[in-house]
């Protein structure tokens, strides 16, 4: 064999595994991202209804102590 098959063959093997090990670290990354999907659409879920339900009283009321006239 010719040196320069040797260094493409190299290369190509080279290219061969950067690819494979990105395509893992792609699908650690994507399952990653669907675990935080998960779990804001859980959050949200959770806060919404004390959203919904407001547990204080207008804002625009006077406060107890000032007195009305």
């Amino acid at each position: 064999m010719s040196t320069d098959r040797i260094d493409i063959e190299t290369k190509v093997a080279m290219l061969e595994h950067t690819v494979d090990a990105l395509s893992g670290e792609l699908h650690q990354h994507a399952q990653a991202i669907a675990l935080l999907q998960e779990q804001l659409r859980s959050l949200v879920q959770h806060l919404r209804p004390k959203h919904a339900e407001p547990d204080l009283g207008p804002h625009d009321s006077p406060p107890p102590h000032y007195g009305a006239s």
